[in-house]
């Protein structure tokens, strides 16, 4: 079953729950549904967590923890989705963002050098007294075109991921019921649509 590889790569609720801000949502997250490694809430916590790593705040996990608890999705899980967005990758989607969202309303393209430098004066603006970037870049950088291109790009992503690990859980679970032996009083398992 997936579900044994998944709880080995994903953190224990005790683990989650070491987190200083998380510790505020603690009498919510009794609830055992939110840790549940079952199809449906891992499905959830798939299209939680892959769409709130696409939003540009610092945070994301607060996001997708707020989207678990209204939802019933695996923390962890949703938790663990808003990485894909981090200090590596940021930079790229950011800049995806951009160019879909300049496409979109049509309006110029900008460099990775000053998509870089906003989310530098963005992190300093936030965590410390920096420039506020908003009122730097007014005239160089759309802000609506980034807002539009990553809010397409953040459900785009969430669906595709989703309908993935739909597909994905579905292939695992048949292959391992068709490897497990018959009893010989159980009917066969019927044959699915990807077989």
């Amino acid at each position: 079953m997936p579900q044994k590889r998944l709880k080995d790569l994903l953190p224990t609720p005790e683990k989650v729950l070491e987190s200083r801000t998380l510790k505020l949502f603690a009498p919510h997250l009794a609830d055992p549904r939110l840790w549940h490694f079952n199809r449906h809430s891992l499905n959830k916590a798939v299209y939680i967590g892959v769409l709130s790593a696409f939003f540009p705040l610092p945070g994301q996990m607060l996001l997708a923890l707020i989207g678990s608890l209204l939802f019933r999705a695996n923390v962890p899980m949703a938790l663990g989705l808003t990485w894909i967005t981090n200090p590596l990758t940021t930079l790229p989607v950011f800049y995806a963002g951009y160019y879909v969202g300049a496409k979109i309303i049509d309006v110029p393209m900008i460099s990775l050098r000053v998509i870089g430098g906003m989310i530098s004066d963005f992190s300093l603006w936030v965590l410390s007294d920096g420039a506020n970037p908003f009122i730097t870049y007014r005239g160089t950088v759309s802000i609506t075109a980034f807002c539009v291109g990553l809010t397409i790009l953040a459900i785009v992503s969430s669906i595709v991921c989703g309908l993935t690990f739909k597909v994905i859980w579905r292939y695992k679970t048949v292959a391992s019921w068709q490897k497990r032996p018959l009893d010989p009083l159980e009917k066969p398992p019927k044959q699915h649509w990807f077989k």
